[in-house]
């Protein structure tokens, strides 16, 4: 119950300051702090971290709390629009967070048409993000 009103505020959260932004942001919320970090503008290298990110999905993420205790959500919209499809998913997502942490390897939280998230195992190494977002 805990888990589910913690993703519900991390996303009115994110989507509070999506709707203030007029071109696409990558948004980096902090978790230990409990708030939006950094707001940067999307940049091709970015846009194309999070493609891979997605293209190179394994599975679902299968732990109970897919949301660490420290780190990093990293909010990237997609333009174009991705498909995806999964176990228990078939969408076309237009943004990806990213969840990083020191904790475990990075997942992907992805919502579908009825805005239930979906976390997920990928492959694609994330070096390049972080270091173009200096985490």
């Amino acid at each position: 119950m805990i888990k589910k009103i913690s993703i519900a505020l991390l996303l009115m959260l994110f989507i509070s300051s999506a709707a203030e932004a007029q071109t696409p942001k990558v948004e980096v919320f902090n978790i230990d702090k409990g708030k939006v970090e950094k707001s940067v503008t999307m940049t091709p290298v970015l846009q194309d971290e999070a493609q891979k990110s997605v293209k190179s999905m394994t599975g679902i993420f299968k732990k109970v709390s897919p949301i660490p205790k420290t780190g990093y959500l990293v909010k990237v919209p997609l333009d174009p629009a991705v498909p995806v499809k999964a176990t228990g998913i078939d969408v076309l997502t237009s943004e990806v967070i990213i969840v990083i942490s020191e904790e475990q390897k990075p997942i992907l939280m992805i919502f579908d048409n009825e805005n239930r998230a979906f976390f997920f195992e990928f492959s694609h190494d994330i070096t390049k993000l972080k270091k173009e977002l200096n985490l």
